[in-house]
């Protein structure tokens, strides 16, 4: 008995995004554990992303390194910078399965590349993306140059509110 070519096409993508989300639970429980020991970056009790409200006019990012492209941890450092190379706030030298923390940051508009340290060489440039008011991102640097190049996954865990002031109309 043999299959269809097109049933094994869809078996093999079916497959695919399985393991793909499986690879993404296990590296967020490896990773989560890894950090609360190694990089101290989430306080005892802490929640994941910090509960209460985010404060108005602003938003929330956290950036996980998830891209092991060298077999030394330390060599695996890098900087998030603005296009201008000006290094965003507690988004420098992070190795290999570290992560930012949830930054509070103006809601706005973010153009962001993944730097060598010292927003030197640039190993990804990112797509510019929307931080709303009131909104959580996460993102993601995956990949390990060999395999796979070095990429992002952005991650919209709160879109946060929406604005909207409608025309007042009245009947003279």
């Amino acid at each position: 008995m043999s299959i269809s070519p097109k049933y094994y096409q869809v078996g093999r993508r079916y497959l695919f995004v399985a393991l793909f989300a499986g690879l993404i639970t296990l590296a967020g429980f490896s990773l989560f554990s890894h950090q609360a020991s190694a990089a101290g970056t989430i306080p005892p009790g802490g929640t994941i992303p910090p509960g209460g409200t985010v404060p108005l006019n602003r938003g929330q990012v956290n950036i996980i390194h998830l891209a092991p492209f060298d077999a030394v941890i330390a060599n695996t450092a890098v900087d998030i910078c603005t296009e201008n190379d000006i290094p965003i706030t507690g988004a420098t030298n992070l190795h290999y399965l570290e992560q930012s923390g949830f930054l509070s940051l103006p809601a706005g508009t973010y153009d962001w590349k993944v730097t060598e340290p010292n927003c030197g060489a640039t190993i990804l440039n990112l797509v510019p993306f929307v931080l709303g008011n009131q909104g959580v991102i996460t993102l993601l640097i995956i990949g390990d140059k060999v395999n796979q190049p070095v990429s992002s996954l952005l991650l919209v865990q709160d879109t946060g509110v929406l604005t909207l002031y409608l025309p007042l109309i009245s009947k003279k």
